[in-house]
């Protein structure tokens, strides 16, 4: 076999051997306001969380606005505060306070979500 052939067969073979990966760039958004005792929060940690696995964190910022978004994941997702959760208004109706009142669960196959105001304790 003549010598030449032998790099262009190799690269033959790694083209052939190479599979596409699927990559997944879906993302979900929230944003929002916390207060409490209508002042607003600035500097509490916020995190979007799967199964307790955090998935994004975020801080407030002085007026207690917060942004942050992550990548779409199959499970429920919930924004987790670490503070009990009075009530909250948001754009999305499928929203709920989880059982311990530490987090909100957000709707299935959510692509972005807006919280008018969060209110803690």
């Amino acid at each position: 076999m003549n010598l030449k052939f032998i790099p262009l067969m190799l690269i033959l073979l790694a083209l052939i051997s190479c599979e596409t990966d699927y990559v997944n760039n879906s993302r979900v958004f929230v944003e929002g306001k916390i207060t409490s005792n209508n002042q607003p929060v600035s500097k509490a940690s916020v995190s979007l969380e799967t199964f307790s696995y955090p998935i994004s964190n975020a801080i407030t910022k002085s007026d207690g606005s917060f942004e942050m978004g992550a990548p779409d994941v199959a499970e429920t997702v919930h924004l987790y505060l670490g503070k009990k959760i009075i009530s909250f208004t948001t754009d999305s109706e499928d929203c709920t306070i989880a059982q311990d009142s530490l987090s909100i669960v957000l709707p299935e196959n959510f692509s972005h979500v807006k919280f008018s105001n969060i209110t803690i304790k």
